[in-house]
């Protein structure tokens, strides 16, 4: 029998505290205090399961709901153990855990570096499954709230409003399979912003970005683009006016997963300030019905 066994995080400060030390003794790289990183951890997208052993905390998995355009997804954000719990199957256990809370919407998923075979191998027994190719993660990191003009293309960007728009966007999505009705819904959801590039009253492009607050930061995600080539003058305005609105929102950054053969996408972040930072895979997973799930 296993000496370790996994809870729901309780929202106490003792857990806030116990969490933090692991963090440190896993990564040491969260910047809050332990009272800050509870009031992060008590937002309602928040989804937190501990590894308990003799009293203490000895793993974590910080997970958070998102509702983007692709629907209802939990993402495995941060996953820790300490490192005298580690090989015991705990991260694995973590990692089932949030795929039985999961059970109802579309999809679990996280992201690994191509260069941390331990957590490959605990979300691969988790029953979850790699991308084909592997993508590289392009950071911005917010330095300054001064705000600064968007490239001039002749057209404007905006955040989508209305139903001609998003016909308009719908149509030029192609294989993105995204209805009318799916992007405004979408759009309106808490922490999605749908941007739109138009010039002469022409939608040209999309961009989807989604709000995270994280053990780590808070930022926007460049979670899709609509179509997926966009048209460069558009694309690049989109960009710069992502940073700008992380900027208007307080957030410590911008971030995008960009899948190796997207070089037009990749050449237009590096222009306007991204920097490489690693490569990951995005590891998914089907919710798992609580009544079949096993540890």
């Amino acid at each position: 029998m296993a000496d370790w066994f996994i809870r729901p995080y309780a929202g106490t400060r003792e857990d806030a505290l116990e969490l933090l030390e692991v963090e440190k003794r896993s990564f040491g790289e969260c910047p809050y205090s332990a009272q800050e990183l509870a009031a992060r951890l008590a937002r309602p997208e928040q989804r937190v399961w501990l590894a308990e052993a003799a009293g203490r905390v000895v793993g974590f998995l910080s997970g958070l709901e998102t509702l983007g355009l692709g629907g209802p997804r939990l993402e495995a954000d941060l996953l820790g153990v300490h490192p005298d719990w580690r090989g015991k199957g705990i991260a694995t256990a973590l990692l089932l855990a949030l795929r039985r809370q999961a059970d109802g919407r579309k999809s679990v998923r996280g992201v690994v570096s191509v260069h941390n075979p331990a957590s490959a191998r605990a979300f691969a027994r988790a029953g979850f499954a790699p991308s084909e190719h592997a993508c590289d993660l392009l950071l911005y990191r917010i330095r300054g709230r001064t705000p600064r003009a968007l490239p001039a293309w002749g057209g404007a960007v905006r955040p989508l409003a209305q139903r001609i728009e998003a016909d308009q966007l719908a149509a030029i999505a192609r294989g993105d399979l995204l209805t009318t009705d799916r992007l405004l819904k979408g759009s309106q959801e808490t922490g999605v912003t749908v941007l739109i590039a138009e010039k002469e009253a022409a939608i040209r492009s999309g961009m989807e970005l989604l709000e995270v607050h994280t053990l780590l930061y808070s930022g926007l995600w460049i979670e899709s683009i609509l179509p997926s080539e966009a048209w460069g003058p558009a694309l690049r305005a989109m960009v710069a006016a992502a940073i700008e609105l992380a900027k208007a929102r307080g957030l410590d950054e911008v971030g995008c997963l960009v899948p190796q053969d997207r070089w037009s996408l990749r050449a237009t972040l590096l222009e306007e300030g991204f920097s490489p930072l690693d490569r990951y895979r995005m590891w998914q997973a089907h919710p798992l019905p609580t009544e079949r799930a096993s540890l």
